[in-house]
């Protein structure tokens, strides 16, 4: 292909990798973009969620009511024959747990999944922290939130059971959690305030940071498709001499 006095003429291996590598780079690009606009509308939410009145909560929560990020209030007591601890939680550079109960409601209509607090890891894996709770009726406050997100599996599997409890989970997987326990659980976690007895060290925010993070790396990888682009064409076309 001639361009003025330019002659653009690329092999096919050339052009199909540098299309492969292209199409990856924009992908990111809007990848990171999609992952702004969710946590500007999360941190939205957010805001106007915490600026409305504490809900007492009696009934089930279904997934059609929008109770995310509300702060409610529930009388009932914990299930604490049957935790979990949320592996690989990392607070300040220190590994951990998250520990995660069931809550059920004191008329016995319903149950929800609570984030009590992220525990240190011990000396061991085997070494499990204490996380034992009384049963007794009480009335808790918290935020309920989305269930954490998921961590790469690469092929390892999301529970380490060996029958007994409290069990180690890599992710919250409510169908599983559901079946295993009985229970019927809305797709929430409530984060437990800290001025509960219950509730441990508790560093959870809505988003990791802002969406300036994510638009900066949106702008990276489409500043190395460009530099892909430009690199192909310049490479790729030769001068043509003058008759």
């Amino acid at each position: 292909m001639q361009i003025g006095i330019f002659q653009f003429k690329p092999t096919k291996s050339v052009s199909l990798i540098t299309l492969v590598v292209f199409i990856i780079l924009i992908g990111l690009g809007v990848w990171q973009l999609n992952r702004a606009q969710y946590k500007t509308q999360t941190q939205q939410a957010l805001t106007l969620s915490l600026q409305q009145l504490e809900l007492e909560i009696f009934l089930p929560i279904s997934e059609k009511q929008n109770y995310r990020f509300r702060h409610v209030r529930m009388n009932g007591y914990f299930d604490k024959d049957h935790q979990y601890l949320l592996d690989n939680r990392v607070e300040k550079g220190r590994p951990g747990f998250l520990v995660i109960t069931p809550f059920i409601y004191a008329n016995g209509k319903a149950v929800v999944l609570v984030n009590r607090g992220w525990l240190p890891l011990g000396q061991t894996r085997d070494d499990l922290p204490d996380i034992s709770v009384t049963d007794k009726q009480q009335l808790i406050h918290g935020i309920l939130a989305d269930l954490p997100g998921k961590l790469p599996s690469f092929g390892i599997s999301k529970v380490e059971s060996n029958g007994q409890w409290p069990r180690i989970i890599r992710d919250v997987e409510i169908d599983q959690i559901n079946q295993e326990l009985g229970y019927t659980m809305p797709p929430y976690l409530l984060q437990l305030a800290q001025q509960n007895e219950a509730a441990y060290a508790q560093n959870w925010r809505p988003v990791a940071s802002g969406p300036e993070k994510n638009q900066s790396y949106a702008i990276q990888w489409f500043a190395m498709a460009l530099v892909i682009l430009i690199l192909y064409i310049g490479l790729n076309s030769r001068r043509l001499e003058e008759e």
